[in-house]
């Protein structure tokens, strides 16, 4: 039988239905994927092509006098770097409009065209961090932004519009209506318990222990109780922090290494899947708020949103969290 679960942490309510992973159909299943080659002399993002994508913004070094990870302006950006954030028509109007003001940034992860992130040596994960931590850092330093946004697109499914390995770093003028529902979902929380969500629920997930897909000294990998579908993970540090820039130096390494672990397993395990990941956190000067941990939500894009969803904001999990998560921890990578 079917049970509902209340995410707590976005506090959406999800269907846990294994008995519809049964379902037959006859839909046409994907072709086999192409076979990528290390570099591509048209692409924008491979060393020695730099001319294609723009001026570089921030780049890490890597071998034989070339960069290892580099960042660049988003050359179809979203929002524009120059002018002032305004709000012309005012506050009380039906349609409100904030100028398109912002920073948007595109972090290539590798010089290789043919290496997904899942593939990336922990050195090499470990530069991607860091460029993560400098881009987040230098965004929030414009005062013109309110909220930043890194995110990764991996396969046509879930958003990417080119093979070479990227994520995106955006700097918003405002804080999205998503994030402010959680953020007050959150202080709700703390407000009637004293404790941190996701601190709370991080130590349910130890106590349980059926649901952690991985560990280390400063991260804990796990699929949550109401995944909102398969194979749907977060990545928190164990110690409370709301600002991802909070990020100790002798963490970098943890996270890289957990990250790394945890995207071989979903890419070993599900035939390398469309998937998303995104970090979810405060700025700099918000990182001591008692009520928001950041942490990074892995979404494998294994299954669709549909009519269901759209018309009811609840979504349906065909696999059970338990069992998820057991196959990827016994997955060996």
């Amino acid at each position: 039988m079917s049970e509902l679960r209340l995410n707590r942490l976005t506090g959406e309510w999800v269907i846990i239905a294994p008995e519809r992973a049964k379902r037959g159909g006859n839909l046409p299943r994907p072709v086999a994927p192409i076979a990528v080659p290390s570099f591509d002399p048209a692409c924008p993002f491979c060393p020695g092509n730099e001319k294609l994508s723009g001026d570089t913004l921030y780049s890490a070094p890597g071998e034989d006098d070339r960069w290892a990870v580099r960042s660049i302006m988003n050359k179809f950006s979203a929002l524009s770097p120059e002018g002032e954030v305004a709000c012309p028509i005012g506050p009380r109007a039906i349609s409100e409009t904030v100028n398109g003001v912002g920073l948007h940034e595109v972090l290539v992860e590798t010089p290789h065209h043919d290496l997904s992130l899942a593939q990336l040596p922990v050195d090499q994960m470990q530069r991607v961090i860091e460029g993560y931590l400098n881009r987040f850092i230098h965004c929030h330093a414009d005062p013109r932004v309110r909220h930043v946004i890194i995110f990764k697109n991996h396969g046509l499914d879930a958003g990417a519009s080119q093979q070479h390995s990227h994520s995106q770093v955006v700097g918003i003028p405002i804080v999205p209506g998503q994030v402010m529902d959680r953020l007050e979902g959150a202080a709700r929380f703390f407000d009637e318990t004293g404790q941190c969500l996701a601190c709370s629920m991080i130590a349910q997930e130890h106590e349980v222990g059926t649901r952690i897909v991985a560990e280390n000294a400063h991260f804990i990998a796990f699929i949550p109780y109401a995944a909102l579908s398969p194979y749907h993970m977060w990545i928190f540090p164990k110690v409370h922090a709301a600002s991802f820039c909070s990020l100790p130096a002798e963490a970098v390494r943890d996270l890289a290494e957990i990250l790394r672990t945890v995207l071989a397993k979903v890419h070993g395990l599900l035939a390398n899947p469309p998937f998303n990941l995104v970090i979810r956190s405060l700025g700099p000067k918000e990182n001591d708020a008692p009520h928001f941990h950041w942490y990074i939500p892995i979404v494998p894009r294994v299954i669709r949103a549909a009519g269901f969803e759209l018309g009811t904001g609840m979504y349906i999990n065909p696999s059970l969290p338990e069992t998820s998560a057991q196959a990827l921890r016994e997955y060996q990578v």
